[in-house]
């Protein structure tokens, strides 16, 4: 643990001399938003939506066609929030949740007929923009709109893991990718609000990174039962998992004293999985030009 500490001070150290600025998330596009939950027409965009999964056949499809109306019911969450309507934006944001019910539904129905990888990549990539969007609506609106959007914000980052897990089936390299994609943008969104001294939603930023970064020990282990090779899997983790220690040592920097602990905890953990990952690629003489240290 001692050697962890000192890696994580000279990170810390080599960070601030020779990194600068933030990196901020883009703007994510979003579907039109269509009809909304202001208009005296929305009850026929409900009632469309019905009728167009009650007519689509196949579970993917199903889980294809929910997709999609779950990604404009979150544009007209963001619709709605920038015309300050809390309660439309509070139906469209509980709407989401529903239809991303339904999409985690039938994709455990591909799973179990072992069809799931193409719908799950779909999935576990539409919830990674989509946790960006809810992030931004979530910034924008009043005290009293945010429970509704963390209700979607956590639906969103479990169906991502839902989908991931079922990806790394079929395809562990791919499932890992996005994985540590996703904690890429997790760190950048605690690096954005480091900068801006909101330390709660660093903490937010942090637990869901945290979160994403333990799946991916799930990920590996998937990856070790599907064969004896996880040489790319162990790669991709730990040139990664360099760049997350830079990000986290950025965060370190900017934050007040008190949330510092948690930030430090966040990077021992990535350490000691670097650790283990570095010595499996040692013991297959699959180093390369990774960096030990």
């Amino acid at each position: 643990m001692n050697k962890i500490r000192m890696s994580i001070v000279s990170i810390i150290l080599v960070t601030s001399l020779l990194l600068g600025g933030t990196a901020y998330a883009q703007e994510e596009e979003l579907p039109d938003p269509g009809i909304t939950p202001d208009s005296p027409f929305y009850f026929f965009d409900t009632l469309g939506k019905k009728l167009g999964l009650m007519f689509t056949f196949g579970d993917e499809a199903k889980a294809q066609k929910a997709l999609e109306y779950a990604e404009e019911r979150l544009a007209e969450a963001n619709a709605m929030a920038l015309k300050n309507k809390l309660k439309e934006m509070t139906q469209a944001a509980g709407e989401y949740d529903q239809f991303m019910a339904i999409v985690n539904e039938r994709l455990q129905a591909t799973v179990q007929q072992n069809a799931s990888a193409n719908i799950s990549e779909k999935v576990a990539l539409a919830t990674a923009r989509h946790l960006a969007v809810l992030d931004r609506v979530r910034d924008r609106v009043p005290e009293e709109g945010k429970e509704a959007l963390s209700r979607a914000r956590e639906r969103s980052l479990n169906e991502q893991l839902h989908a991931l897990r079922a990806l790394a089936e079929h395809q562990p390299e791919r499932a890992t990718e996005i994985n540590l994609d996703s904690i890429q943008n997790r760190l950048q969104r605690a690096l954005e609000k480091a900068s801006e001294n909101a330390t709660d939603e660093v903490e937010n930023a942090l637990e869901d990174s945290e979160k994403l970064r333990r799946f991916g020990e799930e990920i590996s282990e998937i990856a070790r039962g599907l064969s004896d090779n996880t040489t790319t899997v162990d790669e991709l983790v730990a040139r990664a998992t360099s760049v997350h220690l830079q990000v986290l040592a950025q965060v370190h920097e900017k934050v007040p004293e008190p949330a510092r602990e948690a930030i430090e905890n966040a990077m021992a953990n990535a350490l000691q999985n670097r650790e283990q990952v570095i010595e499996r690629l040692r013991s297959q003489a699959a180093l390369g030009d990774i960096a030990e240290n």
